[in-house]
């Protein structure tokens, strides 16, 4: 049996805000779905391409007034690079996905207007931690320019990953965020103290990223890690440096996550440090 909704708002020729059975208010897009139709008209759901039930209260109004201030086209194709995100990765994003998106792209298109460039200085580590839905995020970067008519720069590509990213993970931007952040705050503290420079487009910085996203994952997990007094002794004795380097490491990781590691569970950090100091010598 064919569902039919009873229009209460028409927003625009695309959306709509009807009810459906039980009271339950919803948003609809379509093309075309509430060109020529009035309050009161009903809408079978086989015109509908979208429905929106927002259970937080909060959002659903944030939706509905995002929705009459965007222009049609841009809400039509963010639903089509959703569609082609999930069926890219093969994943179900979050509903949220569509309201945050949808307000990034507006915001970015908005800058561009008004010759307003946000940088992204953890754009590549992005790219290293989330590689596949960078991929993603890059492509739909193309679609939107066709599609818009406009001209985002690469670091949209990574701010859309992090939007991708928290609509499947279930954490917040500023939780996705956090780790490439971090993670571009410990190469630079490591650039710093051992007086090198890594090149951020080389093979070695991504093995880099990597290394040091396995050691931050250490500080997220509360259990024991093997320590070594013996072997913590030899390494502050032989590789002074990197041993003084790993213990700003730890620290800024334990205040970081609230942790208390030491650095005697951490002697693997110090041969690492060891062994990229050598190739950079």
């Amino acid at each position: 049996m064919i569902s039919s909704f009873l229009i209460k708002k028409i927003l625009n020729n695309n959306v709509v805000i009807a009810e459906r059975s039980g009271n339950q208010e919803v948003i609809l897009i379509g093309k075309g779905i509430g060109f020529g139709r009035n309050q009161g008209e009903l809408i079978s759901e086989q015109d509908v391409d979208k429905l929106f039930l927002l259970v937080d209260g909060s959002e659903q109004e944030r939706y509905k007034q995002l929705l009459s201030d965007v222009d049609e086209s841009l809400i039509l194709l963010i639903e089509e690079m959703v569609q082609f995100i999930q069926a890219q990765l093969q994943i179900k994003l979050d509903e949220r996905i569509h309201l945050a998106l949808t307000d990034h792209i507006q915001f970015a298109i908005r800058r561009i207007e008004q010759g307003i460039e946000i940088p992204n200085p953890f754009l590549m580590e992005t790219e290293i931690m989330f590689p596949q839905e960078f991929a993603v995020a890059r492509k739909v970067v193309e679609q939107l320019n066709i599609g818009l008519d406009v001209e985002l720069p690469e670091a949209e590509i990574g701010f859309i990953t992090l939007h991708i990213n928290r609509a499947y993970s279930k954490k917040t931007i500023a939780e996705t965020s956090v780790h490439p952040q971090l993670i571009h705050e410990l190469v630079e503290l490591i650039e710093k103290e051992l007086n090198i420079h890594i090149d951020k487009q080389s093979v070695q910085y991504m093995r880099i990223v990597s290394y040091l996203c396995d050691v931050v994952d250490r500080f997220k997990v509360d259990g024991d890690i093997y320590r070594s007094n013996n072997l913590t002794h030899v390494l502050k004795e032989e590789f002074q440096l990197c041993y003084n380097v790993t213990n700003l490491i730890v620290d800024l990781l334990n205040n970081r996550f609230s942790s208390s590691y030491s650095i005697g569970q951490m002697p693997d950090v110090v041969l690492f440090l060891k062994k990229l100091l050598s190739i950079h010598k």
